[in-house]
């Protein structure tokens, strides 16, 4: 695990000023490039029914996890994706990840359906959790991607917030969505062993660093 941890760094700006962000990543010095496109990123989180994992966060539990199933692309079918356990230890976090191979139509389907087929890839852990957990949220943003010329640092810029909270139905509500500040969310990561890399390149950005979550943005209004 601790070779898996890295740094996980957020700073949050007002979305309408997206291009002085990309200007400020563009004039970098550690000479950031795009490693490939920019796309959308679908989240369902899962927590207790009691929220016990958005109470830890909200309560800043030193260590503490998140749940998802995460895809990419602009509809509601899924084409793959993973599902995901995300721990975070202050700045530090890491991830264990579960591929999923099944194609399922979150528009269409039923939480029954959809759990049945993500279990129908999982190991034992990942379907532990689908059985004792339950979805609380999707989320969509759009993501850019952008690393140092030496690999060390990667960089990602996430806007256009969309959240749909997830009530106890039949199934998953994608009409319906959530009030969002409309930020954009800068997040620098890199392994735990560059301390002094990310340290310098946090030095040119003029934003101070925060606490920042998806899940807990999404759900800010439903509770």
């Amino acid at each position: 695990m601790e070779e898996k941890l890295r740094y996980e760094i957020k700073m949050v700006f007002n979305a309408l000023r997206l291009d002085e962000v990309r200007s400020w990543v563009y004039s970098h010095s550690a000479a950031f490039r795009v490693p490939y496109p920019p796309r959308q990123v679908n989240n369902i989180y899962f927590d207790t029914l009691e929220r016990d994992l958005m109470m830890n966060h909200l309560d800043g539990v030193a260590e503490r996890a998140k749940v998802r199933f995460r895809w990419y692309g602009e509809n509601w079918v899924t084409k793959g994706g993973q599902i995901e356990t995300k721990i975070k230890k202050s700045r530090l976090g890491y991830k264990n990840t579960q591929k999923v191979s099944e194609t399922i139509d979150i528009s269409q389907a039923s939480w029954t359906e959809i759990l049945e087929l993500l279990k129908r890839d999982s190991s034992e852990n990942f379907v532990f959790l689908l059985e004792n957990l339950t979805p609380v949220l999707i989320n969509q943003y759009k993501r850019e991607y952008y690393e140092s010329m030496d690999g060390l640092i990667r960089v990602t810029l996430d806007y256009d917030m969309h959240a749909f909270e997830q009530p106890f139905g039949f199934s998953p509500n994608t009409s319906f969505q959530q009030t969002q500040l409309n930020n954009v969310i800068i997040e620098m990561k890199s392994a735990k062993n560059n301390h002094k890399e990310i340290a310098d390149a946090l030095a040119e950005f003029p934003l101070y660093c925060t606490q920042n979550s998806k899940y807990l943005n999404g759900m800010e209004y439903a509770i």
